[in-house]
Protein backbone atom coordinates (compact mmCIF):
# COMPACT_ATOMS: atom_id res chain seq x y z
CA UNK A 1 0.00 0.00 0.00
CA UNK A 2 1.50 3.33 -0.71
CA UNK A 3 0.31 6.87 1.02
CA UNK A 4 0.63 9.94 -0.76
CA UNK A 5 0.57 13.38 1.23
CA UNK A 6 -1.56 16.66 0.05
CA UNK A 7 -3.31 16.41 -3.32
CA UNK A 8 -1.70 20.44 -4.53
CA UNK A 9 -3.81 20.27 -7.72
CA UNK A 10 -7.00 20.49 -5.61
CA UNK A 11 -5.58 22.42 -2.40
CA UNK A 12 -4.40 25.27 -4.34
CA UNK A 13 -7.56 25.85 -5.89
CA UNK A 14 -6.77 29.60 -6.68
CA UNK A 15 -5.38 28.52 -9.25
CA UNK A 16 -6.47 28.55 -13.08
CA UNK A 17 -7.81 25.72 -14.98
CA UNK A 18 -8.20 25.96 -18.69
CA UNK A 19 -9.07 22.83 -21.28
CA UNK A 20 -8.47 22.83 -25.39
CA UNK A 21 -12.87 22.24 -24.74
CA UNK A 22 -15.25 20.98 -22.19
CA UNK A 23 -15.84 21.94 -18.30
CA UNK A 24 -11.96 20.97 -17.01
CA UNK A 25 -12.76 21.49 -12.95
CA UNK A 26 -14.25 18.20 -13.03
CA UNK A 27 -10.83 16.97 -13.36
CA UNK A 28 -9.28 18.53 -10.31
CA UNK A 29 -12.13 18.46 -7.91
CA UNK A 30 -11.41 14.97 -6.11
CA UNK A 31 -14.39 13.87 -6.93
CA UNK A 32 -14.01 10.39 -9.22
CA UNK A 33 -17.78 10.01 -9.66
CA UNK A 34 -17.82 13.47 -11.93
CA UNK A 35 -15.38 13.43 -14.94
CA UNK A 36 -13.93 16.17 -17.55
CA UNK A 37 -15.24 15.71 -21.18
CA UNK A 38 -14.35 17.15 -24.39
CA UNK A 39 -16.80 18.68 -26.65
CA UNK A 40 -16.32 18.50 -30.81
CA UNK A 41 -12.28 16.39 -30.27
CA UNK A 42 -14.03 12.89 -30.77
CA UNK A 43 -11.88 11.96 -33.79
CA UNK A 44 -8.94 10.55 -33.52
CA UNK A 45 -6.09 12.91 -34.12
CA UNK A 46 -7.55 15.78 -32.45
CA UNK A 47 -5.00 16.45 -29.78
CA UNK A 48 -6.70 17.87 -26.62
CA UNK A 49 -5.14 18.94 -23.32
CA UNK A 50 -6.32 20.20 -19.77
CA UNK A 51 -4.29 22.76 -17.86
CA UNK A 52 -4.04 23.66 -14.22
CA UNK A 53 -1.82 26.73 -13.17
CA UNK A 54 -0.82 26.64 -9.07
CA UNK A 55 -0.55 30.03 -7.09
CA UNK A 56 1.93 28.24 -5.08
CA UNK A 57 4.79 26.16 -6.04
CA UNK A 58 4.07 22.77 -5.10
CA UNK A 59 6.54 19.46 -4.80
CA UNK A 60 5.45 16.34 -6.32
CA UNK A 61 6.80 12.68 -7.51
CA UNK A 62 3.53 10.77 -8.01
CA UNK A 63 0.76 11.70 -10.42
CA UNK A 64 -2.66 9.58 -11.24
CA UNK A 65 -4.87 9.71 -13.80
CA UNK A 66 -8.25 7.96 -12.91
CA UNK A 67 -11.24 6.82 -15.01
CA UNK A 68 -9.96 8.15 -18.45
CA UNK A 69 -10.66 6.63 -22.51
CA UNK A 70 -7.43 8.14 -23.68
CA UNK A 71 -4.56 5.71 -24.70
CA UNK A 72 -1.80 7.95 -25.21
CA UNK A 73 -1.69 10.69 -22.69
CA UNK A 74 1.42 12.80 -22.40
CA UNK A 75 1.90 15.47 -19.46
CA UNK A 76 3.95 18.80 -19.64
CA UNK A 77 4.89 20.67 -16.15
CA UNK A 78 6.17 24.18 -15.51
CA UNK A 79 9.07 23.84 -13.37
CA UNK A 80 9.82 27.47 -13.67
CA UNK A 81 10.81 28.47 -16.97
CA UNK A 82 7.73 27.28 -18.91
CA UNK A 83 6.20 24.00 -20.24
CA UNK A 84 8.48 21.07 -20.94
CA UNK A 85 7.55 17.55 -21.15
CA UNK A 86 7.74 15.07 -18.36
CA UNK A 87 10.49 12.61 -18.79
CA UNK A 88 12.00 10.71 -15.77
CA UNK A 89 9.52 8.62 -14.53
CA UNK A 90 8.00 5.09 -14.51
CA UNK A 91 4.23 4.71 -16.10
CA UNK A 92 2.08 2.18 -14.67
CA UNK A 93 -1.11 1.42 -16.62
CA UNK A 94 -4.07 -0.80 -15.27
CA UNK A 95 -4.73 -3.62 -17.62
CA UNK A 96 -7.66 -1.74 -19.22
CA UNK A 97 -5.61 1.03 -19.75
CA UNK A 98 -7.61 3.80 -18.19
CA UNK A 99 -5.56 4.73 -15.69
CA UNK A 100 -2.33 5.80 -15.44
CA UNK A 101 0.35 5.96 -12.18
CA UNK A 102 3.57 8.00 -13.07
CA UNK A 103 6.29 7.52 -10.51
CA UNK A 104 8.47 10.31 -11.15
CA UNK A 105 12.37 10.00 -10.55
CA UNK A 106 12.66 12.20 -7.92
CA UNK A 107 10.42 15.43 -6.44
CA UNK A 108 10.35 18.57 -8.86
CA UNK A 109 8.30 21.61 -7.81
CA UNK A 110 6.06 22.96 -10.10
CA UNK A 111 3.83 26.17 -10.85
CA UNK A 112 1.82 23.75 -14.04
CA UNK A 113 0.61 20.57 -14.92
CA UNK A 114 -0.86 19.76 -18.67
CA UNK A 115 -1.86 16.52 -19.81
CA UNK A 116 -2.27 16.40 -23.67
CA UNK A 117 -3.93 13.28 -25.90
CA UNK A 118 -5.05 12.37 -29.13
CA UNK A 119 -6.79 9.28 -29.26
CA UNK A 120 -9.18 6.84 -27.22
CA UNK A 121 -9.58 3.44 -26.11
CA UNK A 122 -12.14 3.06 -28.51
CA UNK A 123 -11.71 5.15 -31.92
CA UNK A 124 -13.55 8.39 -31.96
CA UNK A 125 -14.76 9.01 -28.99
CA UNK A 126 -15.08 12.25 -27.07
CA UNK A 127 -11.97 12.54 -24.39
CA UNK A 128 -12.48 12.55 -21.09
CA UNK A 129 -10.33 12.04 -17.39
CA UNK A 130 -12.19 11.43 -13.72
CA UNK A 131 -9.43 12.53 -11.67
CA UNK A 132 -6.33 13.96 -12.39
CA UNK A 133 -4.37 13.99 -8.98
CA UNK A 134 -0.44 14.98 -8.09
CA UNK A 135 1.46 14.98 -4.60
CA UNK A 136 4.32 13.84 -3.03
CA UNK A 137 4.63 10.03 -1.94
CA UNK A 138 4.98 9.75 2.31
CA UNK A 139 6.14 6.13 1.82
CA UNK A 140 5.08 2.49 0.77
CA UNK A 141 4.18 -0.39 3.28
CA UNK A 142 4.62 -3.57 2.00
CA UNK A 143 3.98 -5.57 5.09
CA UNK A 144 0.40 -5.37 6.57
CA UNK A 145 -1.33 -8.39 8.62
CA UNK A 146 -4.69 -6.92 7.78
CA UNK A 147 -6.65 -4.40 5.45
CA UNK A 148 -10.87 -4.36 6.68
CA UNK A 149 -12.35 -1.60 4.55
CA UNK A 150 -16.00 -1.28 5.31
CA UNK A 151 -18.50 0.76 2.86
CA UNK A 152 -20.54 2.92 5.22
CA UNK A 153 -23.92 4.14 4.21
CA UNK A 154 -25.69 7.44 5.40
CA UNK A 155 -29.38 6.39 5.20
CA UNK A 156 -32.42 7.46 6.73
CA UNK A 157 -34.90 4.69 7.71
CA UNK A 158 -38.30 5.21 8.21
CA UNK A 159 -40.53 2.39 9.25
CA UNK A 160 -44.30 2.39 7.02
CA UNK A 161 -47.50 1.88 8.77
CA UNK A 162 -47.52 -1.88 6.13
CA UNK A 163 -44.51 -2.98 7.96
CA UNK A 164 -42.26 -2.20 4.91
CA UNK A 165 -39.12 0.40 5.81
CA UNK A 166 -38.68 3.57 3.55
CA UNK A 167 -35.07 3.94 2.84
CA UNK A 168 -33.20 6.95 1.80
CA UNK A 169 -29.90 6.95 0.89
CA UNK A 170 -28.12 10.14 1.71
CA UNK A 171 -24.58 8.94 0.41
CA UNK A 172 -21.50 6.76 1.42
CA UNK A 173 -17.76 6.41 2.01
CA UNK A 174 -16.01 4.36 3.06
CA UNK A 175 -13.68 3.42 6.47
CA UNK A 176 -10.44 1.20 6.60
CA UNK A 177 -8.84 -0.76 9.45
CA UNK A 178 -5.09 -1.42 9.25
CA UNK A 179 -3.90 -4.09 11.26
CA UNK A 180 0.13 -3.77 11.86
CA UNK A 181 1.13 -7.93 13.59
CA UNK A 182 4.54 -8.26 14.92
CA UNK A 183 5.92 -5.38 12.64
CA UNK A 184 9.81 -5.71 12.43
CA UNK A 185 10.62 -4.34 8.99
CA UNK A 186 12.26 -0.96 9.52
CA UNK A 187 10.79 0.74 6.58
CA UNK A 188 7.49 0.20 7.56
CA UNK A 189 8.14 1.15 10.99
CA UNK A 190 9.10 4.66 9.74
CA UNK A 191 5.96 5.08 7.55
CA UNK A 192 3.79 4.06 10.51
CA UNK A 193 5.52 6.71 12.88
CA UNK A 194 4.33 9.19 10.40
CA UNK A 195 0.56 7.99 10.51
CA UNK A 196 0.70 8.34 14.43
CA UNK A 197 1.92 12.13 13.65
CA UNK A 198 -0.22 12.71 11.02
CA UNK A 199 -3.21 15.36 11.77
CA UNK A 200 -3.62 16.27 7.47
CA UNK A 201 -5.88 14.01 5.36
CA UNK A 202 -3.59 11.95 3.11
CA UNK A 203 -4.16 9.80 0.09
CA UNK A 204 -4.28 5.54 0.23
CA UNK A 205 -3.67 3.44 -2.55
CA UNK A 206 -4.11 -0.05 -1.50
CA UNK A 207 -3.98 -1.66 -5.30
CA UNK A 208 0.04 -0.35 -5.46
CA UNK A 209 -0.38 -1.83 -9.06
CA UNK A 210 -0.74 -5.52 -7.91
CA UNK A 211 -3.47 -6.40 -10.33
CA UNK A 212 -1.77 -9.42 -12.39
CA UNK A 213 -1.67 -11.33 -8.93
CA UNK A 214 -5.19 -11.09 -8.20
CA UNK A 215 -7.85 -13.57 -9.31
CA UNK A 216 -10.56 -10.96 -9.25
CA UNK A 217 -11.07 -7.46 -8.13
CA UNK A 218 -13.64 -5.29 -6.25
CA UNK A 219 -13.52 -1.63 -5.21
CA UNK A 220 -11.83 -0.74 -2.77
CA UNK A 221 -9.00 -2.76 -4.21
CA UNK A 222 -9.27 -1.94 -8.11
CA UNK A 223 -5.71 -0.27 -9.50
CA UNK A 224 -8.20 3.41 -10.13
CA UNK A 225 -9.38 3.10 -6.40
CA UNK A 226 -6.84 6.26 -4.54
CA UNK A 227 -8.51 7.54 -1.13
CA UNK A 228 -8.33 10.81 0.44
CA UNK A 229 -8.41 9.85 4.02
CA UNK A 230 -7.87 10.97 7.66
CA UNK A 231 -6.93 8.90 10.70
CA UNK A 232 -10.60 8.47 12.73
CA UNK A 233 -10.28 8.14 16.31
CA UNK A 234 -7.66 6.20 18.73
CA UNK A 235 -4.64 4.45 17.02
CA UNK A 236 -4.14 0.78 19.49
CA UNK A 237 -0.22 0.45 20.05
CA UNK A 238 1.40 -2.30 21.69
CA UNK A 239 4.19 -4.67 22.04
CA UNK A 240 3.06 -8.38 21.14
CA UNK A 241 2.48 -10.16 24.23
CA UNK A 242 3.35 -7.28 25.90
CA UNK A 243 7.15 -8.51 25.19
CA UNK A 244 9.68 -5.53 24.49
CA UNK A 245 11.81 -7.88 22.44
CA UNK A 246 9.07 -8.55 20.70
CA UNK A 247 7.65 -6.39 17.39
CA UNK A 248 4.92 -3.82 17.29
CA UNK A 249 0.93 -4.09 16.93
CA UNK A 250 -0.86 -1.24 15.54
CA UNK A 251 -4.30 -0.69 14.55
CA UNK A 252 -5.40 2.33 12.77
CA UNK A 253 -8.69 3.45 11.36
CA UNK A 254 -8.78 5.69 8.00
CA UNK A 255 -12.26 6.69 6.90
CA UNK A 256 -13.37 8.66 3.98
CA UNK A 257 -12.79 12.47 3.62
CA UNK A 258 -13.91 15.59 1.32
Amino acid sequence: MRIFDTNWLFENFDGTITASSGTPQFAFDEDSQFNWSSSGQGADGDVIDVTRTLTTTSSIDSIFITKTNINNITIDVDVGAGFVALTDFILTKSNDGTSYYFRLGSPINIDAIRVNGSKTIIADQEKSIAQILAFEQLGRIKNIDSIKPKLKRLQKVSKLNAGKKDVIDKGRHFEFTLGFKTHYRAADNAIIEILIERIEAMWIWINDDLEDVQFMSQQPFRFEDVYKVSIEKDNNIEYTNNLFFSGMDLKFRLTEVA
